[in-house]
């Protein structure tokens, strides 16, 4: 081999190389992991029922899909959206927290950790209200009303449906 073509040979291994390891994908050892195609298919499979509003498909697709490439942002994003929809908050933030981690924040993804919070706080200012009340809280009590109203007024009814949660999500990203 000339000098240029192992020059061009190292360059293009290099290149190589570096895709597959930014690639979400990871392929599990012989025998239990999908091949590349299967991984293509189970992306299809979970966009389509993410697409048609088959929550419970698209949730346990996009669980499998996570578990296959826990680098792919999308994957969680969505999951996170379909985890708000069921009403696992908490479930929601932590796929969120993933998508953050590697790097995926968008306006839809901050939007609906904003929507999780807001709910917390109100059922949080809520048990504030329900507690018997104390001599000395008064002050408090009134406080945590304040903020309930002050809560209610700025977000009247937080978006039950996240943002994302379409085809064409506030990121602007598609299907």
């Amino acid at each position: 081999m000339t000098a240029p073509s192992a020059t061009r040979a190292t360059v293009l291994a290099a290149v190589l190389l570096a895709g597959c390891a930014t690639s979400p994908f990871h392929s599990q050892s012989a025998g239990g992991g999908l091949s590349l195609a299967d991984f293509a298919k189970l992306q299809d499979q979970a966009a389509a029922a993410y697409a048609e509003g088959n929550a419970p498909m698209a949730r346990r697709l996009y669980a499998e899909l996570v578990a296959h490439a826990p680098n792919d942002v999308r994957a969680w994003r969505r999951l996170g959206n379909l985890e708000l929809m069921a009403d696992h908050p908490q479930q929601a933030l932590n796929d969120y927290g993933h998508a953050l981690r590697l790097g995926g924040g968008n306006v839809g993804l901050w939007h609906n950790i904003a929507v999780i919070r807001v709910r917390q706080a109100e059922a949080a200012l809520a048990q504030v209200q329900a507690q018997p009340v104390k001599a000395g809280q008064g002050p408090l009590r009134a406080a945590s009303a304040r903020a309930a109203r002050l809560l209610r007024r700025a977000f009247p009814s937080p978006s039950p449906r996240p943002a994302g949660a379409t085809p064409h999500d506030a990121s602007g990203e598609q299907p």
